[in-house]
């Protein structure tokens, strides 16, 4: 994963974490690259953590990278109890929050 000039990028940023995160048992694939209506080359993936009932969303035109972790609103179900689906809650948040990664970084993200 590339990420942009002038964005940080370590192993304690929410892209290395969710890198770390990939592929283990502690993480739930909520939304794997779901493609935009207008730009279908920019995908949106949410997914949960186990660990820390984390919600990371993470938008990509293929070249730039933006992935941010916010907590989910819920306690219970606990986040392991949702590997079925997402619930109604967690949704409005984490769709809400990539609406505003959306509108920061839509210059970037348009460009290819």
């Amino acid at each position: 994963m590339k990420t942009p000039p002038g964005f940080p990028s370590n192993a304690n940023s929410a892209e290395a974490r969710l890198t770390a995160l990939l592929g283990t048992k502690d993480c739930i694939p909520f939304h794997d690259n779901l493609p935009d209506k207008e730009y279908p080359y920019i995908q949106l993936s949410i997914y949960g953590s186990i660990k820390t009932n984390e919600l990371f969303v993470k938008i990509t035109n293929g070249e730039a990278v933006f992935v941010e972790a916010i907590p989910s609103p819920l306690i219970s179900p606990s986040m392991a109890n949702r590997i079925f689906g997402m619930d109604v809650e967690d949704s409005q948040v984490a769709f809400g929050h990539a609406e505003m990664m959306w509108e920061k970084h839509k210059d970037v993200l348009i460009r290819r």
